[in-house]
């Protein structure tokens, strides 16, 4: 099962990353770059939170450790409101590429380029993803999402689309889980997730 922070336990600082699978090409005989593009481009994002007194740090710490078998999902931070989206869900199984059928979402919706969404599917793991352009859902609520990066696996149709509260999960990356614990007490905790799939 995948280890959630407390709700009250906010980041302080936020550092989000594309990490790309595809490549770019250069000849050395100066012709053109050649762009390569591959399934699989996934986000990843190092946390940092606040210092905190050892009461609610040894939480974040508890779960941190857990995380690093079970995976970790956090709220990924918008610092912005997307409006009040209703419950949207994938409209139709097997959507593959960069637009997102969706349906289910409140009646005339106005979605914006840069906002964020993650989509949960039947297993409870959640995708992010970036919605590439703006538009409005029709007045029955439904939409097609430009998103990036590409689907990375084949939703079910009704799969649930997190776009009031969009979702990053993974698993903490490296080796070592570590955190700081100076002489005035207050605990310094930091944490990099990088999605799976």
């Amino acid at each position: 099962m995948t280890v959630q922070l407390p709700a009250d336990m906010h980041p302080v600082d936020a550092v989000p990353a594309l990490l790309d699978y595809g490549m770019t090409l250069s000849s050395p005989l100066g012709t053109a770059d050649l762009r390569v593009d591959r399934p699989g481009s996934r986000f990843r994002i190092a946390l940092q939170f606040p210092p905190m007194v050892p009461e609610r740090s040894r939480i974040i710490v508890s779960r941190l450790l857990r995380a690093k078998a079970e995976g970790l999902r956090v709220p990924y931070p918008l610092f912005v409101s997307q409006g009040l989206p209703n419950a949207p869900v994938v409209d139709g199984a097997g959507q593959a590429g960069t637009t997102l059928a969706v349906r289910g979402l409140t009646p005339n919706y106005s979605f914006r380029e840069g906002w964020w969404l993650s989509i949960e599917s039947a297993t409870g793991q959640h995708f992010l993803h970036n919605v590439a352009a703006g538009g409005i859902a029709s007045s029955g609520g439904s939409a097609q999402l430009s998103i990036w990066p590409p689907l990375r696996r084949p939703f079910a149709d009704g799969d649930k689309v997190h776009l009031g509260k969009p979702m990053i999960e993974g698993l903490p990356e490296g080796d070592e889980t570590s955190w700081q614990i100076p002489v005035n007490g207050l605990v310094a905790v930091a944490v990099t997730i990088r999605e799976q799939a």
